[in-house]
């Protein structure tokens, strides 16, 4: 499911316009951004969880070159799915 296919299906449910479904979106997806880039957990119900987390520096090597080189420290966003979610999955077949 894409973004446009997520805003008709939410547009339908709620009886809104796809215009206001798409505005609460961007809204949402505000709201996230700034609470993970104030280093906050955001807790998505029995979805899971979006966190900040920091990624080490590490050697890398360009396997066309064999050139060896340092990837510096970042920080990333790492999603933790809930167990409500992970137990419903269990029972999905692949």
């Amino acid at each position: 499911m894409n973004s446009a296919e997520l805003t008709a299906a939410l547009s339908q449910k709620l009886q809104l316009s796809k215009t206001e479904v798409s505005k609460r979106m961007e809204d949402t997806i505000a709201i996230i951004t700034a609470e993970l880039s104030k280093n906050n957990q955001v807790s998505l119900g029995s979805l899971g969880a979006l966190e900040v987390t920091k990624r080490n520096e590490r050697i890398s090597v360009n396997p066309s070159t064999g050139k060896k080189m340092l990837v510096p420290p970042k920080l990333v966003v790492k999603f933790k799915t809930s167990n409500s979610l992970k137990d419903k999955l269990k029972g999905m077949k692949p």
